[in-house]
């Protein structure tokens, strides 16, 4: 009987939105949606992951350090959600990878979404958003390519790729001839 009860407490507490995020498709309260900094992201309930990875993630100096002049005039945005275990892995290494190059986050804009991929004031729209975290490299506002989901090799490494305008097919791209 007593299990009978537990089951339809928990039942309850999960229908009643009490902090399911998938219970109605709404965003939790530990979850960011909209333009967001990584200050955000160095704050509970974020910094646990956002340092662990930050910490782990060691940096190819030499690649990196071919970044910084390859960046002028380069914009970047990130769609990622905190929800997405992804994005908790790559975001915080790119930021790593933008500090060691000695790059300014002034050149990107960071938009978290919901688990459907959109934001309270449509900021997405238009992006071609099919996995995050997305990492979109953009000049005089046209987009040079894109890191989806992971990185190819590395970071530093797809960001150089994408940087000098080498041929890159991003992790989600289909293996099919252009």
């Amino acid at each position: 009987m007593r299990d009978v009860v537990r089951f339809c407490v928990v039942v309850g507490f999960l229908l009643a939105g009490g902090g399911s995020v998938w219970a109605f498709g709404g965003p939790s309260e530990e979850e960011l949606v909209g333009v967001i900094t990584p200050q955000e992201l160095q704050v509970a309930p974020y910094q646990t992951w956002y340092s662990r990875q930050t910490a782990d993630y060691d940096v190819d100096k030499i690649t990196a350090g071919d970044l910084q002049a390859l960046m002028t005039g380069v914009e970047v945005t990130i769609v990622m959600g905190t929800w997405c275990h992804d994005s908790q892995r790559q975001v915080p290494r790119f930021y790593k990878v933008m500090q060691t190059a000695g790059i300014s986050l002034d050149r990107v804009r960071m938009l978290a979404v919901d688990q459907d991929f959109t934001t309270p004031d449509k900021a997405e729209k238009g992006l071609g958003i099919t996995n995050t975290p997305t990492f979109i490299f953009s000049q005089d506002g046209v987009e040079i390519n894109r890191i989806v989901e992971s990185p190819v090799e590395s970071l530093e490494k797809d960001m150089r790729a994408i940087l000098t305008r080498a041929p890159y097919r991003h992790s989600k791209m289909d293996d099919v001839e252009d």
